[in-house]
Order: structure tokens, then sequence, then C-alpha cells
């Protein structure tokens, strides 16, 4: 256990005091500030670039007031002829202009702007004008505004209710919470990302930590020193203690920002939401504890594979190559995530949620749309368990003997190999 414990030790070490690790910690980060920047100037843009002056021509005085009163950030410049919007277009004095076909209902028209010119937005002008065309025809035709508005107010709704039936033919009903399945949803789409990120970089680190061991010839004498099932599982461990690092990191960063924005008293009543985030999240403890359970069972499958498959390798160029179907593996596992998180009751995203490569990514959603039974969330963490085992078995029997076959025959010629040398090996004990 000594000689494992250096494993360990020296495997975090040269992976956490490094400038890699700094870059994959401040990678997420960077990407949500980037993203969350793009979206900020893009909303900025396009508000801005929606609104202008606006000629209008051939308006009647009632028509003129409506737009002056509608609160749309526009400005209005009227004209009599259309010749002079066009001129004043040219001069770029106003960013476009309506002309009216008709100025009784129904009320038409057109809007001209150049194509380089503003997107503004003329729908909202034909809502204000549908608005006064309505209010027009209730007063031609004598009806009561009241009894209208009265009218308007009954809107037809729909409650839903989840019923669950026993095996008995009991049934429990249960209102379906929209805010409580929005959180849920949200953790779901946490996990997902986040069993996605940390395979797509650990994958490459762990086939390249033993393939660059391998590649230097220095696993001869390491193994000297001790057993290889105990420095794969060093391995293993270590990488471990590195992603739980770079979680905990994480976790410390949130704590901080928000002690930090709380003591700046900063304004941030835009991201306010219609209900508490904390009563949300200890309703949805479950699906919290679920999908941790997913989420650590999935990184530990791919990464067990990844270790593997680094160890078939003879060169560390050739890490990307045998690693492609893993990363191939979970790129598919997201992409039927994200399918679920729109319909968690196709037959595809049911399949997927008991396959042990995509469960991770995709049970937390069935989980969180409550489309899935107790058996069936049962099954899969017993399925995926029992995968990850195996996987775990597996790589570590062949590991003693892959770490030590080089070929330059390719990959299915070493796997050959390696197992050749297993059979042997079991032979002898």
């Amino acid at each position: 256990m000594n000689k494992m414990g250096i494993v360990i030790r020296e495997v975090y070490r040269k992976n956490v005091f490094s400038w890699a690790f700094v870059t994959m910690v401040l990678g997420p980060i960077l990407m949500i500030g980037v993203i969350g920047l793009i979206g900020f100037f893009i909303g900025s843009s396009q508000e801005a670039e929606s609104v202008g002056n606006i000629g209008i021509v051939g308006a009647t005085q009632e028509i003129q007031t409506v737009l002056n009163q509608s609160d749309l950030g526009n400005e209005y410049t009227y004209y009599e002829a259309q010749k002079e919007a066009e001129t004043a277009l040219d001069e770029g004095t106003i960013n476009g202009f309506i002309t009216f076909d008709s100025v009784e209902a129904p009320i038409s028209g057109k809007y001209y702007r150049e194509k380089v010119g503003k997107d503004i937005d003329v729908n909202q002008i034909q809502l204000v004008l549908q608005a006064y065309q309505t209010q027009t025809s209730i007063e031609n035709l004598g009806i009561d505004p009241a009894k209208i508005a009265e009218i308007e107010a009954q809107q037809v709704s729909f409650e839903t209710i989840n019923l669950n039936f026993s095996e008995s033919g009991e049934v429990q009903a249960d209102t379906a919470n929209q805010d409580l399945k929005s959180v849920r949803t949200g953790l779901a789409y946490t996990v997902c990302f986040v069993v996605y990120m940390f395979i797509m970089i650990y994958i490459g680190i762990i086939s390249q930590e033993i393939a660059t061991e391998k590649g230097s010839r220095i696993m001869e004498i390491v193994l000297s020193s001790i057993s290889a099932t105990q420095h794969f599982f060093g391995k293993m461990i270590g990488i471990g203690l590195v992603i739980l690092t770079q979680l905990a990191i994480y976790v410390v960063l949130f704590f901080v920002g928000r002690f930090i924005f709380n003591q700046m008293n900063f304004d941030l009543s835009f991201l306010s939401l219609p209900f508490s985030l904390s009563d949300m999240l200890s309703k949805a403890m479950n699906d919290l504890l679920l999908g941790g359970l997913f989420a650590l069972i999935g990184i530990l499958t791919y990464s067990s594979l990844a270790g593997f498959l680094g160890s078939l390798v003879s060169k560390v160029e050739d890490v990307n190559k045998v690693s492609a179907p893993l990363i191939l593996l979970g790129v598919v596992g997201f992409y039927i995530g994200m399918y679920a998180l729109a319909s968690t009751n196709n037959a595809i995203v049911k399949i997927g949620s008991l396959v042990p490569f995509f469960t991770p990514f995709v049970m937390p959603f069935r989980v969180a749309a409550e489309t899935v039974t107790s058996t069936e969330i049962l099954l899969s963490i017993v399925i995926t368990i029992v995968f990850m085992v195996i996987c775990l078995w597996v790589s570590a029997m062949f590991y003693k003997s892959n770490v030590l076959v080089t070929s330059d025959k390719g990959l299915l010629a070493t796997l050959k190999r390696s197992y050749q040398l297993l059979k042997s090996e079991r032979k002898h004990d």
C-alpha cells in the first residue's frame, strides 16, 4: 500500500501542480463567461437594432396619437407624401417608413427599409395598431368595452395531474409543480454536462499518463518494484483525486463569488427567480443524489476504459487513435441526453437510459421528468455498477499484460498479444 500510495501521490502532484490543470479549471469558467458575454452583447445589439426613427406616411390623427402613446422606444416622423419619406431615408434621417393602403379596418400598409439598415421590429407596431383597430371596431358596433374585457379575461386553464398506479390498482394523484420540474431538469442537464466535460478532459489525460511511461520504456523498472494491479489502481485513484480537486475548486469559487456579491450589494434583480431556489433544491435532493451517483459511476467507467486503452499503445502519438471510440461513445450519450431533454418517453431515450455507456447522460432526465419507475431506476443503478466493476476488473486484468507489450502492428495485434500473455500467465498460476 505504501508503494501504491507513492504512485497516487506522484500522479496527483504531477497533474495538479501544472499549468495544464490551471487551464482545465479555468477553461469551463472562461467558456461560461464568454457565452454569457456573447449572449449579453447579442441581446443588447438586438434591442438597439429593433428600435429607431420611423417615418409614417398618410396616417390619420388617431393613428398618430396611438403610435405616440405606445411605449415601443421608437421615434416617429410624419409625412404627407411618400417622396418626402424616401428622401429622408436616403439622407439617413429615418431608418425606415410605413405607408398605409388603408387607415380603416382592416388596416394595411407597407414598410420600406434599406437592406443595410436597422432591423426595426415592425411586429410591435402591428400589435399596437391591431389593438387600436379592435377598440375602434367595438365602439363602432356599440358594444360595451367592459363586457369585451370581461370576456377576454375568461381564459381556459388546465392543471397537470400526475397519476401513479400501484400493483394493487390504487391511484395516487400528484399536482405537477412546474417550478420544481424546471429545477430538476436543470440538475439533470448539469449532471449530463459535468459527465461529458470530465470524460472529454480526463480520457486523454488517463490514456496519456499510462502511454507516456510505457512509451519511455520506464514501465519495466516501475513494475519491478510494484505489481501491475497496484500500479493501475494507483493511477486511477490519483486521477480520481485530481477530478475531486477540480470539483472542490468550483464549489469553493461558487461560495466565494456568492459571498463577494452579497458584500458588494450588486443589483442582481434581473437574475431573481419567481421561487426559492434553496427550497426547490431541498425538494429535489433525491435527483441531486441520484445524479451524483450516476455521474460518479459514469466517470469511473470511462476512466477505467481509458486506462485500458492507454495501456494498449506503444507510442504517445497513438493515444488519440485508441481513445477516439470511447470519446465517440461519450458524444453519443451526450446527444441522447439532449434528446431526452425534449422527449423522455421516446424509445431511444428509454433504451439509452439502460445502456451503461449512456445511463449517466440519459437517466437523470427521466428521473427529473418522473417518466421512470423506481424499479427501472434501481435496475439502471445495478446494471451500471456491475458494468463499472467489470470494466475495472477487465482493465486491471489486461493492464498487467498490455503494459509490457510493445508492438507497431496496430491495436488489434497488441490486444491479441496481451490476451495470449494473459492466458499464459493464468496457466502458470
